[in-house]
């Protein structure tokens, strides 16, 4: 089970409308200035496990919690073509698996909060900060109780050590955030509070050694002396100096002595002087984490997305230094990433998610392990995911994670770190509270495969025309039948087959007959039983237009809204109907209404294979011109609570069980975002036909047929808030 980083991408430099082409195969769109951008081919992965919280508790993860990523070896079989994939082997981003066992149960009864820094030191001991003010009373009832802010982990996985808090000569942060343990095996602790104007020295076992800075002094970001909630730290070995994201109140990078403390140097946005003006001027005030506020939630900041880029850092929150000497930061709440010399010039700046408000997209960023450092990992705890760069160019060459509480998803990715084997620790604030390890393999090292493409075009799979017609088994008898659309071009319609001692169900049609011979070409191969039933579960030309290549005899169902669209007698289905065919359980659903009217879904329990029809396809922006937005999410969740091993999409490609079962919930979710952005045009009174212009789609405006799709989705919703659908019969 695994999370792959493989290649796709593309960033697109935003257009002054912030509405650039659609990047294709990749869910997330990226504005670079100051480097070049190429196209390389993007692969995922998926992974279940076990939920971690607080680093205590273990057990089995919730059926169907997956991230992007390879598939289950073993879980499925393809029958034809075999995938041909574009990409040499050295040009693929390395491969991770969430590790669900990691780390062990603390002791004592103890808890961690919201866990603020990771770091990883000399010796692959991994330490993290957390805030113990964070748990909630409910949390610390009858034994259980706050672990001290300072932990320390061996490679297992066990606790090695524990210390930090209020002490005598030095000024504990008012809230913890940040820390790096650094080749002398020294210590550093940085704070995020209003009054953090401080970071602190300690050795490996919690003795005090240094302070920089004093809480309550700070003078803003030009300030030489103190500092203004510092978020993290990293010393460069070579000159022993201390780089500082200075952070929450300042915004800036400021450099000191790592012996001494002694002041070096500062800089701000693009390596000028920082300019605390730009906010007091215009009566912006970045909130405190304590405020429970978040900053340009709605855009009342100075913060534009469609604007010139913003000559000052906001909330900098995470410095690293690369091998090669250049200095990476993240200015988290202007959804970028600036690029140094140590000296403070400035080199190049990508923007990742540019449209994302609240909490900002870019927190933290992690190298990978091999001596170029090739790859990137960006974490976005706003976004809930990892955005995987190729360092060169600053290309996003793939995404995994999404939100959630079990192993591999994320509630507020907040820090990462590496070891020396690339294994990455992802820290989660707010009320995720834990670390997760995700386990580095090279590309390939898993696979005896070719890595899956996240689109729903094929062309950006590698497969040509002569690909298809594809086959897959998904279970005993039971298969699936992928054929390219040609009303569509570059996306496939799919159908499911269920083969008995008693015949044959197929659920759909194709658009063409010519493609419906080839469909039942395929079941020919499969099994001398007749087809005896199939189920329409979308009335639209591309699942019916080939109807009539079905022989004589055969038995139609389909939703009475949908039957007087079908040019074939139908038997109806208004709620559930259930089918014994040899010995298979065979049940045909309508969940509510969704893409059409009359969707109806084929589940098969034992099994566990759900074919969704249209109510879900698979990374391809949704097509609502006839749909139902807000009862579509509900058919989805309902389909959600069947737990099915597999969701079966009717368009968009047939991928692995747990990739399915991810990219199920990430089409809920895009729907959520439709009508969310709907309801908010609506509500301030933008015009229909202006819709689509000013909304915020990311990370979906991405996907396949984005363009051509969101307009009409956004339209439905605008006609469902002002009661114009037709109501259900």
């Amino acid at each position: 089970m695994r999370f792959a980083w493989t290649v796709l991408v593309v960033a697109y430099v935003l257009t002054s409308a912030g509405r650039g082409a659609p990047r294709r195969g990749d869910p997330e769109r990226v504005a670079l200035h100051g480097a070049a951008t190429t196209g390389h081919a993007l692969h995922g992965a998926a992974t279940t496990g076990r939920a971690l919280h607080g680093a205590a508790t273990t057990g089995p993860a919730l059926r169907g919690a997956a991230t992007t990523g390879h598939a289950l070896h073993g879980e499925a079989t393809t029958v034809g073509r075999p995938f041909q994939g574009r990409q040499s082997e050295a040009e693929r981003p390395p491969v991770y698996t969430v590790d669900p066992a990691w780390p062990k149960p603390l002791p004592n009864h103890w808890l961690v909060g919201a866990v603020a820094g990771v770091a990883v030191d000399a010796r692959d001991h991994v330490w993290i900060t957390h805030r113990p003010s964070t748990l909630q009373p409910n949390e610390t009832r009858a034994i259980w109780k706050a672990a001290p802010p300072v932990l320390e982990f061996d490679a297992d996985g066990t606790l090695v050590s524990s210390w930090g808090g209020p002490g005598a000569g030095y000024e504990w942060p008012q809230l913890e955030h940040g820390i790096y343990v650094d080749p002398h095996d020294r210590v550093w602790i940085g704070g995020g509070g209003d009054k953090d104007a401080q970071i602190l020295e300690f050795t490996r076992d919690g003795k005090f050694l240094l302070q920089i800075g004093h809480q309550g002094k700070g003078r803003g970001s030009n300030d030489t002396e103190n500092l203004g909630g510092a978020a993290s730290m990293i010393v460069d070995p070579a000159a022993n100096e201390l780089y500082v994201a200075d952070g929450y109140v300042n915004h800036r990078v400021i450099v000191f002595d790592a012996q001494s403390g002694a002041y070096k140097r500062h800089w701000g946005a693009y390596g000028k002087r920082p300019d605390d003006s730009y906010f007091t001027n215009a009566g912006e005030r970045l909130p405190s984490p304590f405020s429970g506020a978040v900053q340009h939630e709605n855009k009342p900041s100075q913060y534009d997305p469609d604007g010139p880029p913003p000559p000052q850092f906001r909330i900098v929150h995470a410095v690293r230094i690369a091998n090669d000497g250049l200095v990476y930061v993240c200015d988290r709440t202007n959804d970028r990433l600036q690029v140094f010399r140590k000296d403070g010039t400035f080199v190049r700046e990508v923007f990742i998610a540019k449209r994302t408000f609240g909490s900002g997209s870019v927190w933290d960023l992690a190298f990978s392990p091999d001596p170029q450092q090739t790859f990137m990992a960006v974490i976005d705890g706003t976004n809930q995911q990892v955005y995987v760069l190729r360092r060169e160019s600053l290309e996003i060459v793939d995404t995994f994670g999404g939100g959630g509480h079990w192993a591999g998803q994320f509630y507020g990715a907040h820090n990462i770190a590496a070891n020396s084997r690339g294994d990455l620790f992802i820290t989660e604030t707010y009320e995720g509270k834990r670390v997760q390890k995700f386990r580095y393999a090279a590309a390939g090292a898993q696979s005896g495969r070719a890595p899956l493409v996240r689109t729903g075009d094929y062309t950006e799979r590698g497969l040509t025309p002569a690909d298809f017609p594809r086959v897959r088994k998904l279970a005993d008898n039971v298969y699936t039948f992928e054929q390219i659309d040609p009303t569509k071009r570059v996306v496939t319609v799919n159908n499911l087959i269920v083969v008995t001692t008693d015949g044959v169900l197929v659920a759909e049609s194709q658009g063409t007959v010519e493609n419906t011979k080839r469909l039942l070409a395929e079941i020919a191969k499969l099994t001398p039983q007749p087809v005896k039933y199939v189920v329409v579960g979308s009335e639209h030309g591309d699942h019916t237009g080939g109807i009539g290549a079905f022989p004589p005899g055969v038995t139609y169902f389909a939703h009475p809204f949908s039957a007087p669209r079908i040019k074939q007698p139908t038997q109806p289905v208004v709620d559930k109907k259930v089918l014994q065919m040899g010995g298979t359980e065979i049940q045909i659903l309508f969940l509510g209404r969704a893409h059409t009217g009359g969707d109806l879904e084929v589940y098969l329990p034992r099994e566990s294979v759900l074919f969704m029809s249209e109510a879900f396809i698979n990374r391809i922006f949704p097509s609502m011109a006839n749909g139902y937005p807000s009862e579509w999410v509900e058919v989805l969740k309902r389909a959600e609570q069947l737990a099915p091993t597999w969701f079966v999409p009717a368009h968009g490609f047939v991928d692995d069980a747990p990739v399915l079962r991810e990219e199920e919930r990430n089409y809920r979710m895009a729907i959520e975002k439709i009508v969310a952005e709907g309801r908010r045009l609506h509500d301030a009174g933008t015009p229909i036909e202006a819709a689509a212009a000013g909304a915020r789609l990311e990370p979906y405006d991405g996907w396949t047929r984005a363009a051509n799709n969101a307009p009409a989705a956004l339209q439905r919703v605008y006609l469902e808030l002002d009661g114009k659908l037709p109501p259900m019969r």
